[in-house]
Parts: C-alpha cells; sequence; structure tokens
C-alpha cells in the first residue's frame, strides 16, 4: 500500500486542507487521522473530550456516526475518502495503535495520514509537511520537518 503523510509544525497550520487536495487528485484513497493525547490535555485548547476521555494507551475509531460528526473525519469522508479510521493514542501507545489501525484498512488503493509523530513509527512513501507563517514548531514537528519529502508553507 502506498502511504502519504501529511504533517505540520502546529495544529490549525493546514494539515487537513491539504489532504482534502489530495483526495481531490487522488480519487478512491484512505484516510487515517491520528490524535496524539499527552497527560490528558487538549493540546489545540478546543476541550472537544477526546484527549480527557481516552483510558487505553490507544482507540481505534471506525463507527460512522463518530466519523461523521462535523471536524476533519467528516471533511475527509465528503471529499471522496474510501475509508477514514480516526487513531486516538497516548504517546506510550501510538507505535501498537498505528499497527492495528492499519491492519483495518480494507485494502486501499492507497493511504493519507494525517499525524506528526506517526513518522517516529513508519517510513511513507511521500513525507509532506507544512510550515506555518509563524515559524513556531511543536517538539514533534521537528522530527517530521527532518524526514519531509515536500515543505509547503500555509499563511494564514
Amino acid at each position: 500500500m502506498r502511504i502519504i503523510t501529511v504533517s505540520g509544525a502546529h495544529s490549525s497550520v493546514g494539515k487537513t486542507h491539504v489532504i482534502t487536495r489530495l483526495l481531490e487528485e487522488l480519487g478512491d484513497w484512505s484516510v487515517l487521522k491520528v490524535t496524539v493525547s499527552r497527560n490528558g490535555l487538549c493540546q489545540k485548547k478546543r476541550y472537544c473530550g477526546v484527549c480527557s476521555s481516552l483510558t487505553k494507551s490507544f482507540s481505534i475509531i471506525t463507527d460512522d456516526k463518530v466519523i461523521s460528526r462535523k471536524g476533519d473525519t467528516a471533511r475527509f469522508k465528503a471529499q471522496g475518502a474510501r475509508e477514514v479510521i480516526w487513531l486516538q493514542a497516548k504517546p506510550h501507545g501510538l507505535r501498537k495503535g498505528i499497527k492495528k489501525a492499519l491492519s483495518k484498512f480494507k485494502s486501499p488503493k492507497g493511504l493519507i495520514i494525517e499525524g506528526t509523530s506517526v513518522l517516529r513509527y513508519i517510513k511513507p512513501h511521500l513525507a509532506i509537511f507544512i510550515a506555518g507563517g509563524d515559524k513556531r514548531l511543536r517538539p514533534a514537528a521537528r522530527l517530521a520537518l527532518k524526514k519531509a519529502d515536500i515543505v509547503y508553507g500555509i499563511n494564514r
């Protein structure tokens, strides 16, 4: 399976936008969205409940009712992604969670993974890094930037 990762300097930098554009061009690809919870605290300061409700080392969400709720996963579905799976993981559960989540896809034409920390554990065919105009870099983004094949700047 061909894998493209889309990572970014920080949240709200434009990863989802880039993925929806890729889906327009690539067609029948699938998407894995990865959210890493750090100590149960929300990284986005939006308090949607994902980070605080994660009690196991990881959780894999395939339920279409959840995937179709307003947000990134719904945008991927609306843009024509064949399958969308959402992996929520604590840092210590990320490696195992990725492996398990990847096994859930049913022979996709290709897979786009939205996540920055995933590059610690997988080697994609293409790694895209979204750089914000403000030059902020969260810690996981430093490694992702080093592994990037393409660095794409978005000024907001």
